[in-house]
């Protein structure tokens, strides 16, 4: 548990950071809105103010077809959707390396991309009615720019949520990731109530961060420094550090994160982990990811003692330390391959965790 002093401090700065609208909050954030095309930088600060939706981010709803290369007609806007008696499926993705705050602001193309290279094999065996999750379901997609604040791209997908649902509905997140935490921002007490979310599935969502964002424990590997140029360099990658406060979490030298501190803090208090649901990829052999780059981190998280994880995220981390409503691990999946996203898109592992979400998503309506 945190010292209550250092709770409070970090409370005040994030309440004025999610839940005003001051210039000066503007200016001391300003650098996740720096633009190198001023008509980029007005159209971001008027997405601030919350005149305007943020031109980074969008909600898509998916049309399933017959292909499985996928087009990019198959992707309308949330508000184009038909609306329908049907649950609703919202899936978040993860990280993007390739953003920065100062890339010109993304097209629908570059947006419908990053979220085909995240979830194209969970979108397939949607469209191809695995589980019968398209009868049951409408499947919606969002996206975000992932080098800006968890805090921002949060506070953004509640206001994408509340605009685009009732309180009719019932809508089930799946997050992989990142995705995760921006969900747990956007579903936070202090940043308003969405009662129209009834579960939230997260998928290797570092909860308690990866220490591959952490700087103290970068060192002088050159795997962990070319990763970490990535991720400390950016506001939203700063954000999911490692950190040693949470249940059940183990300690390494140095690391720390207040966001995720404050953030986790608030779930206990107010109870909301019971909406969560948390899968960790574990493997078994770090020999056994689809990539030599999730088998080397594998080897250097359990060089440093945290010997279960998907590549990147620590067991403990994606699972909440145990506090959510469930806990599941996934035998010898990688980081990617824990957002279905397999080489091979009939490999059993992506199938049959694509069919054990919807089940748990069932079992828990």
């Amino acid at each position: 548990m945190l010292p209550y002093s250092r709770i409070r401090i970090v409370l005040v700065f994030l309440v004025l950071f999610l839940f005003t609208s001051e210039a000066c909050i503007y200016d001391f954030y300003r650098k996740e809105f720096v633009s190198e095309d001023q008509k980029n930088d007005e159209a971001l600060l008027l997405a601030f103010f919350g005149l305007l939706p943020n031109p980074n981010q969008k909600l898509f709803g998916f049309i399933p077809g017959s292909s499985r290369n996928l087009s990019n007609a198959q992707f309308l806007n949330a508000e184009w959707v038909p609306k329908s008696h049907k649950k609703k499926l919202v899936w978040v993705h993860g990280w993007n390396p390739a953003e920065r705050d100062a890339d010109p602001i993304t097209n629908d193309q570059k947006k419908i991309q990053n979220i085909k290279n995240t979830f194209s094999n969970g979108m397939v065996h949607f469209q191809e009615g695995r589980d019968s999750a398209s009868s049951e379901f409408d499947l919606y997609l969002y996206t975000y720019r992932t080098s800006n604040s968890i805090l921002v791209n949060g506070r953004q997908f509640h206001s994408t949520l509340r605009a685009t649902f009732s309180d009719s509905d019932s809508v089930y997140i799946v997050a992989h990731s990142m995705g995760g935490l921006v969900t747990r921002v956007a579903l936070a007490k202090e940043t308003g109530e969405l009662p129209f979310v009834r579960l939230v599935v997260t998928l290797a969502s570092p909860q308690y961060g990866s220490p591959f964002a952490s700087k103290g424990f970068l060192g002088s590997n050159p795997f962990t420094n070319e990763l970490g140029s990535y991720l400390v360099d950016t506001q939203g990658g700063s954000e999911l550090a490692y950190t040693n406060q949470g249940n059940l979490q183990p300690v390494i030298s140095g690391a720390s994160n207040l966001v995720l501190d404050v953030l986790n803090d608030s779930y206990l208090k107010s109870g909301l982990n019971v909406k969560f649901i948390s899968f960790a990829g574990v493997l078994s052999n770090c020999t056994l990811g689809e990539t030599f780059y999730y088998n080397t981190g594998c080897n250097i998280l359990s060089n440093a003692g945290l010997n279960q994880s998907d590549g990147i995220v620590p067991l403990n981390s994606a699972r909440l330390g145990n506090l959510g409503l469930k806990q599941i691990n996934v035998s010898d999946c990688d980081h990617s391959m824990m957002a279905f996203q397999t080489t091979n898109i009939d490999d059993s592992k992506s199938l049959n965790l694509f069919s054990q979400v919807i089940s748990e998503i069932r079992n828990n309506p």
